[in-house]
């Protein structure tokens, strides 16, 4: 065939193909790249007539700045004889890379990533000591969670996940999201093992594309997404039936999560649940090397205990191993004084009351929460340092769905708007200032106040030196600030107009509610 403008028009045609044939709007036609600090970029690379299985393919990328620092990550199949790779980059600058592999087509390609400053990019979510906190912008922040529907309900369906965040994040005020994936790794439509069609399975795209749409919204409207990689063996829910626990098809989905959604930002992981049923000290340790050998982004990884489900002061903290990036446990209705014992009992990382504190009909009574027990759950748990949670109104619905809107869903916004700029990384519990609960500073300028049917507050701001502004909250009603005279250092009493349950913020605050 010939064309009337020559070869020009040849190869003009074949590079617009290329760009609409595709998988996804990042494929790229050049190695090199702009982008900003931790946003990530994508490239894909074409490898035809691969033998074997592509999953199995050993393929890697080097990234290194002009500081030096390198970064290496995985190149991850994507279908129809396509790879990828991705990049979140946590230097400004130039970054160099090259790939490698025995694979001619996916080996030796060279490339550059110019990365503009970010400094508002808030990052992965790491911790400082005992807090949550994002590597980005150093921001603390305490979990609080939602229980989300499961993959196969929300693949290819980014409406459901936009009505689901404006409920639940930007009008009750929770900070993201909880599911679990168990075997729809292999297969978005089964979760247990004994379900799948083969006992060799490999990863399945879609749960992967579907994961990816709810961190991605997620993370862009300010939350983080929380998975259980797997359930638990009663239910045929993780990989022992395939292989055996990090056997070669576990091995192979760890890699191609790694690759996949490690240069991703915006979640955190769990092993599973009853881990004490199935899981041994040796099984996580290799579990979190393995996967952060293939990570180079910072994602915390843990493993939630058995307990102690009811607290009593004295009691153990276990855990099935010491070595994950946070403390997880199984917790039924903690108090106030069982979270200030829960970060007392490992102070060096944050912590995770993995249950979740559901409300439901026909569930277990001496654990299930109301409405009433989530919102005072809520302060509670900050109150004592900042430990993460998840939450859920079932009331009848399969967790499959996971949670229902609350019924009163401005107790969880005024928590939420309450600590917003409020929660600091060097804020810990001095209840020894008040006659109800206290966070306060090293400096002693900002202080939290929190009392439960109360009348009134005592303030001991003697450490102070300075006088300071002051808000006061009904912790029961829609956020409303009661703006305070300024409060001198020393010990004084604030009297409520009604009894409630009453938060007082005392210092400066840029960026909250505090008016001025």
């Amino acid at each position: 065939m010939k064309y009337p403008c020559g070869n020009r028009c040849v190869v003009v045609f074949m590079f617009f193909m290329i760009l609409l044939t595709a998988p996804g709007a990042s494929a790229v036609t050049t190695m090199d790249q702009h982008g900003k600090q931790w946003v990530p970029l994508e490239w894909t690379l074409a490898a035809p007539a691969v033998k074997g299985n592509p999953f199995d393919v050993d393929a890697t990328v080097t990234f290194t700045h002009s500081s030096g620092r390198q970064i290496t990550t995985g190149i991850f199949y994507a279908g129809k004889d396509m790879w990828k790779f991705r990049f979140t980059a946590p230097l400004y600058g130039q970054w160099k890379f090259e790939t490698t592999s025995e694979i001619q087509a996916l080996g030796n390609r060279r490339g550059t990533a110019t990365i503009e400053n970010n400094p508002a990019g808030r990052g992965f979510v790491t911790c400082s000591g005992s807090k949550w906190a994002f590597s980005g912008t150093g921001e603390v922040f305490i979990p609080q969670l939602v229980m989300y529907n499961t993959p196969d309900m929300f693949y290819n369906d980014p409406e459901r996940i936009d009505r689901d965040i404006q409920t639940f994040i930007v009008e009750h005020g929770f900070n993201g999201f909880h599911t679990y994936v168990f075997c729809r790794w292999f297969d978005i439509q089964q979760e247990r093992a004994t379900d799948l069609a083969s006992k060799d399975p490999n990863p399945d795209m879609r749960t992967f594309e579907a994961l990816e749409l709810l961190i991605n919204k997620t993370y862009a409207s300010g939350g983080i997404v929380h998975l259980w990689m797997w359930g638990d063996e009663q239910r045929r829910q993780t990989p022992i039936g395939l292989g055996g626990k990090n056997g070669p098809v576990d091995r192979r989905l760890q890699r191609y999560i790694a690759a996949r959604l490690g240069p991703v930002p915006g979640w955190t992981m769990g092993y599973g649940f009853d881990l004490d049923e199935w899981v041994q000290e040796k099984d996580l340790k290799q579990w979190h090397a393995y996967m952060h050998r293939h990570m180079s982004w910072s994602h915390m990884l843990g493993g939630r205990s058995v307990g102690p489900n009811h607290y009593q002061p004295g009691i153990d903290f276990p855990q099935v191993y010491e070595g994950l990036d946070y403390a997880s446990y199984e917790q039924h209705r903690p108090t106030y004084e069982a979270y200030c014992a829960t970060i007392k009992a490992r102070p060096d990382k944050p912590s995770f009351s993995e249950d979740r504190f559901r409300i439901r009909q026909g569930g277990y009574p001496e654990k299930d929460y109301t409405e009433e027990m989530t919102r005072r759950g809520l302060w509670h748990s900050a109150m004592a340092g900042g430990v993460a949670n998840i939450w859920g109104l079932l009331d009848g619905q399969s967790h499959t769905f996971g949670s229902k809107a609350y019924s009163n869903p401005n107790w969880i916004k005024t928590y939420s708007v309450f600590f917003k700029n409020r929660f600091r990384k060097d804020m810990f519990p001095n209840n020894s200032l008040t006659d109800g609960m206290c966070l306060a500073d090293a400096d002693n300028i900002h202080f939290v106040f929190y009392r439960e049917n109360a009348e009134s507050i005592e303030l001991d701001l003697s450490a102070a030196k300075i006088s300071l502004p002051a808000i006061a909250v009904d912790a029961l009603k829609p956020y409303k600030e009661i703006k305070l005279e300024m409060l001198k250092c020393g010990s004084q009493t604030w009297t409520a107009p009604y009894k409630s349950d009453w938060a007082i913020a005392v210092g400066d605050y840029p960026g909250s509610h505090a008016r001025r």
